[in-house]
């Protein structure tokens, strides 16, 4: 699976996904009343989803797994997030603490402290165990009695390059969350595959776990490994493997790592 900018091919696949989880997963908030359903579901069409990925100021996000989209998610360039579904297909994965940890990311590309939404009944819980704290009573907006607004203070991530000059696509990075070391993570030629990387040495403070640190310096790593054009190998620790296969890695156990991701072209964006 892997998290990217969306295109205008998306917008059916995405409407798709936006549909069927209003649909098939937030019964609590809609109690199948087909009113409500009909005012939330409107501008959920695939014409107006290329308007919101066309849209100057706004992010549109696709999880993507292959072909198949499993999420769609949004922030402006403010810091609101105005989309976070996930496809009833990929509940349970991982996949929507990927998605608002990208977007809080991306917010935070865009100079902000902060990140702000609103919550349905059915995700409440969810945005509180990612740090989200309440900001009011809910707006009820569809008819529904949730959306309460919410709002979390955003880690400021600095990474910081430890080792210069070294060959093309090989780095040792230092993630800081304010002034404090809190993550660290390298890429070394694999020593058995050619022309191959290894992660190492991906280490994470156990305070910043789940905060979205290890994701931002695993993709800040691979960003690099991209531009070289050569696949990586990690030997995923225990319990590590769904962070890694989150981020596009499939299970590949041989040659001493678990885990292997090979380059894939960009999307057209035509």
């Amino acid at each position: 699976m892997k998290i990217r900018d969306a295109v205008p091919a998306d917008a059916p696949a995405a409407c798709e996904v936006l549909r069927r989880s209003i649909i098939e997963l937030c019964a609590a908030d809609h109690r199948n009343d087909s009113v409500i359903l009909a005012r939330w579901l409107a501008n959920k069409t695939p014409e107006i989803v290329a308007s919101w990925i066309a849209k100057p100021g706004n992010s549109v996000l696709v999880a993507a797994e292959g072909d198949v989209i499993l999420a769609v998610g949004s922030v402006t360039d403010e810091g609101e997030v105005t989309l976070n579904y996930v496809s009833p297909d990929a509940r349970f994965r991982g996949v929507s603490r990927a998605m608002i940890a990208a977007l809080e990311t991306r917010a935070g590309e865009r100079g902000n402290e902060r990140c702000t939404l609103l919550s349905t009944d059915t995700a409440r819980r969810f945005y509180r165990s990612a740090g989200y704290t309440d900001d009011g009573p809910p707006k009820g907006k569809f008819g529904t009695t949730g959306s309460y607004p919410m709002s979390k203070r955003l880690t400021v991530i600095r990474l910081e390059q430890v080792l210069e000059a070294l060959p093309v696509g090989l780095v040792l990075l230092a993630a800081y969350a304010g002034n404090k070391l809190a993550a660290i993570g390298g890429l070394t030629l694999d020593p058995v595959l050619p022309a191959t990387l290894r992660v190492r040495r991906f280490y994470v403070r156990e305070r910043d776990r789940r905060s979205g640190i290890g994701r931002r310096l695993a993709t800040a790593l691979l960003e690099r490994a991209a531009q070289a054009g050569r696949p990586v190998t990690v030997n995923a620790a225990s319990g590590s493997a769904r962070f890694w296969e989150i981020l596009g890695f499939v299970s590949d156990q041989r040659d001493g790592h678990t885990h292997s991701l090979r380059p894939d072209p960009k999307p057209d964006r035509n």
